[in-house]
């Protein structure tokens, strides 16, 4: 009878054990989550950017935590949207700033919001109505997508101004100089977006940067690597490998930035060469332009053509200016008419590139 005792007993203790052995924690299930009202405050409902103010903390959000019940591990994320979007889209353009763990605020530099604004296409000089919200997710242990619905706060609106920037090019080709360098300006309709053109000597490897005033006393931006650049002031300068005639492009949306060499001809069956031979412009740093006396034709058309390639080139809009109708940066437009000459007769033609975005011709008949 005692043996029989005993088998029973480390029979009980063993099924214990193996019990406890299996137990991987404690399970439990989490209440549908829940900010307190009016958890999110913000330090200003109106704003107006300026350069002057571009490191200073402009903008602050301040909140409360989430309740899932349990402790989970949650991650907040701020949101930033327009009216419109959150109506019709459900907050689907909104940006999103994901929040250190435990801090519950947030906080924009000015020269950081300039920048978003700008991005995503908002009017300079002019009040924006937006919008902001946090955003909580409960995070799972593996990585994986969680399951728990986030939950969101109140939702709070901001007016903000924000300032139009171009982009300066200083660099050792002209002194390193802010006030005297280049611009590149914005491309319209393309919220972010530079485009322009810099002639740049000295021989050899050229460094240059972007800055977003003619001085040094705010952004600039610098080498990130792999085409991108960086706002560490500290940051390497971009460069190009030898003289020449560059197209620049830089898109704050992306951080990436592009520097073509060009040269610049005639194309078509207007000009001495066809539609086979670009007849080759030549450019005069004095006046900044590019030139060519060429026999032309008005039973025929032409186009503006870089590197003798279909790659960068120009057609006319209806309004008599030139567009492109090929570029990497901007793509294909096929709305645009080729250029043409009055009269048969020898011409001086002028392609003028060196205001961005306002690019201009003349056609003078000898």
């Amino acid at each position: 009878m005692h043996k029989i005792f005993n088998k029973t007993a480390i029979m009980i203790l063993l099924i214990a054990v193996f019990t406890s052995c299996k137990k991987s924690g404690e399970q439990f299930d989490l209440d549908h989550g829940l900010f307190p009202a009016t958890s999110l405050t913000v330090s200003a409902n109106n704003v107006v950017l300026a350069s002057t103010t571009e490191n200073d903390t402009v903008l602050r959000f301040n909140f409360l935590a989430a309740s899932f019940g349990k402790d989970p591990v949650v991650s907040y994320t701020l949101q930033m949207d327009t009216p419109a979007d959150t109506l019709g889209n459900n907050w689907g353009l909104a940006k999103n700033f994901t929040i250190a763990n435990a801090a519950f605020k947030y906080g924009f530099l000015g020269k950081d919001l300039n920048n978003i604004l700008n991005a995503i296409g908002l009017t300079p000089g002019t009040a924006n109505d937006l919008v902001f919200r946090i955003k909580a997710d409960v995070n799972q242990f593996n990585g994986t997508a969680s399951t728990v619905i986030p939950v969101y706060t109140n939702v709070v609106p901001v007016n903000i101004t924000s300032y139009e920037l171009n982009l300066y090019v200083p660099g050792a080709y002209q002194g390193w100089n802010p006030a005297a360098a280049p611009i590149i300006s914005p491309v319209n309709g393309r919220p972010g977006m530079y485009e322009g053109y810099v002639y740049i000597t000295g021989g050899g490897t050229q460094y240059f940067k972007f800055t977003n005033a003619p001085d040094w006393n705010h952004t600039n931006y610098g080498d990130g690597g792999n085409g991108t650049f960086s706002i560490d002031g500290n940051a390497g300068g971009l460069y190009v490998n030898e003289d020449g005639y560059y197209e620049l492009t830089a898109d704050l949306n992306t951080n990436r930035w592009t520097a073509t060499k060009t040269t610049w001809g005639i194309i078509g069956d207007a000009t001495p060469g066809g539609w086979s031979n670009d007849t080759p412009m030549t450019y005069d740093p004095a006046t900044q332009v590019w030139t060519v006396t060429a026999d032309m034709v008005q039973n025929g058309s032409f186009k503006f053509r870089a590197n003798n390639a279909w790659a960068i080139d120009f057609g006319i809009d209806g309004a008599g200016n030139i567009q492109y109708a090929d570029n990497p940066f901007l793509g294909y437009n096929g709305t645009l008419n080729n250029l043409s000459v009055p009269t048969d007769g020898n011409y001086t033609i002028t392609l003028d590139l060196h205001v961005s975005q306002h690019y201009t011709f003349i056609l003078h008949k000898n």
